[in-house]
């Protein structure tokens, strides 16, 4: 059941982040009508519910549409999409080469450096034997740590990998940030989504 119709003015700055103020009112425990949400179209909005909410869910709707700014929480949305495609491109695309023109190549996924992490741990510890055997990232080849220092090379070079990623991902988090509208904000964001 649709309920009631909104336009975009009623919202305190005249925009709608569809996504967040679905969020909103699904958290929101003084709105217990089952939420169904939002059919837009161009400036109009409903809400659409299972059943007729009550009055006092009406007016918390009423509360949460006039509240509502759509820039900030759009571009907090943005930011994070841009992080999880960070997270995704460190998992599937960003490799480390080690040792230099090796040919070896080890994952940057936040599980790999988590497992660099814990082994370096268990070197400072005297736990690893060397030489190591290390797998590269699609496990179809291996590299020898020779000793400490080896290893020492191979973190640097996938810290490295990840800190440069994350360099380039904050560029367009940066620019994102700085966007006047949404417009500027996907333009913001685009070309990192699809690298």
């Amino acid at each position: 059941m649709a309920f009631p119709s909104y336009t975009t003015a009623d919202t305190s700055d005249g925009t709608l982040d569809i996504a967040l103020l679905s969020q909103q009112i699904e958290a929101d425990p003084a709105i217990t009508a089952a939420f169904d949400g939002i059919n837009r179209s161009e400036d109009d909005f409903m809400l659409l519910f299972a059943g007729t909410p009550g009055a006092s869910e009406q007016a918390q709707c009423d509360a949460l549409v006039a509240a509502h700014s759509g820039l900030e929480p759009y571009k907090d949305s943005t930011v994070a999409q841009l992080v999880a495609h960070r997270s995704k491109r460190l998992g599937s695309s960003v490799q480390a080469e080690y040792p230099a023109a090796s040919g070896n190549l080890f994952s940057c996924s936040e599980k790999s450096q988590g497992d660099w992490s814990k082994l370096v741990s268990m070197d400072l510890k005297g736990l690893v034997q060397y030489p190591f055997t290390v797998y590269t990232f699609d496990e179809r080849g291996s590299y020898a740590l020779a000793d400490a220092a080896d290893l020492n090379g191979a973190v640097t070079a996938v810290s490295a990998a990840v800190l440069t990623e994350r360099t380039l991902a904050q560029t367009y988090i940066s620019a994102v940030l700085l966007a006047a509208d949404e417009t500027a904000v996907d333009a913001a964001a685009e070309p990192y989504f699809l690298l």
